[in-house]
């Protein structure tokens, strides 16, 4: 059976791709055939293979609310974080999700060779801002101009494509990764979706969520420091509401697919999804590590069969005569 297909693909991510095997117009007899069309991309337009990665483990996607400000963070290091935006400000995790202009977004954050940075496809292409702060021969300066680096000049990021048309049905399985609508469909779109989409085809099956407090006035805005307009308040805190809306239908749908999200904000708006104390789901997402500074290392060179037999032997010490 084909996956559904997604509506209102953003013409720029399409058109983006350089290999016209994977262009739009091949989607069709690709998928008539069997074959999967890959979600992830080089700049050069080359599939990546990134889906399932992380079969089956928990990951944390860190929103941009100010509650987050209130979290000791420190245990998060040891564990798989995704950040949106310019949240890496405050914490700089494994992955960051954007879907806007990359212009808006720290270059130090672009420049970063051990974060992963998920970007549409379209956006390869645009260029990016400075707003580094260096360490020159005459001190710290604080650079504040167009980068002459593009987003595909940078290191370890992948594109996907984008749709505008949300349709809670298709979500998990369309071949497109879904942002909300376009105004013609009424509006409302948002990294969070995209990035939550983009954990699912990762293979995580447990997200955490922090910093997603649904709530945005003139002295609630972000964990790091920017400012927003009276207007750009109203239009959050409608996206916010459509995103409620949106998360309730996906709900059933997610716990069908034994995809699991949970909010670690008890004071959090948004409530489609259960609430979980941030304290467990540190514990729980690190339950199968163990305490890796402190577990035995000696003996592992020795060959399997020898140490099966001396792990039996000490599991079941022989009789005494």
């Amino acid at each position: 059976m084909n996956s559904p297909r997604s509506l209102c693909k953003d013409h720029g991510d399409a058109t983006a791709l350089h290999s016209p095997r994977w262009r739009e117009e091949d989607d069709v007899p690709i998928r008539g055939v069997g074959e999967n069309v890959p979600f992830f991309y080089s700049r050069a337009g080359a599939p990546m293979a990134l889906e399932g990665s992380y079969r089956g483990c928990a990951a944390f996607l860190m929103a941009n609310g100010p509650s987050v400000s209130r979290l000791d963070l420190n245990p998060l290091h040891r564990r798989w974080v995704m950040t949106l935006n310019n949240g890496v400000a405050t914490f700089r995790g494994n992955a960051n999700c954007i879907v806007d202009d990359p212009s808006r977004f720290s270059l130090s954050m672009w420049l970063d060779p051990t974060l992963m940075k998920f970007a549409p496809m379209s956006h390869f292409e645009k260029p990016l801002w400075d707003n580094r702060l260096l360490h020159t021969a005459v001190g710290w300066e604080q650079r504040w101009e167009l980068s002459k680096l593009r987003v595909g000049d940078c290191p370890n990021v992948i594109g996907y494509r984008r749709n505008e048309k949300f349709h809670a049905p298709r979500w998990l399985t369309e071949e497109t990764v879904n942002w909300g609508n376009h105004k013609q469909y009424g509006g409302g779109r948002s990294v969070l979706l995209a990035s939550l989409r983009i954990l699912y085809l990762l293979g995580f099956r447990k997200v955490y969520l922090l910093g997603v407090d649904f709530e945005m006035s003139e002295t609630k805005r972000y964990h790091f420091n920017e400012q927003r307009t009276a207007s750009a308040i109203r239009c959050n805190m409608d996206t916010y509401s459509k995103l409620q809306c949106w998360f309730t239908e996906l709900q059933p749908l997610f716990l069908k697919a034994g995809y699991i999200v949970k909010n670690c904000n008890p004071e959090s708006r948004l409530t489609a999804f259960p609430f979980h104390p941030y304290d467990e789901a540190l514990a729980e997402s690190g339950l199968n590590l163990g305490n890796p500074s402190k577990e035995r290392t000696e003996g592992m060179y020795q060959e399997l069969k020898d140490k099966q037999a001396a792990a039996v032997a000490t599991a079941h010490p022989a009789s005494a005569p």
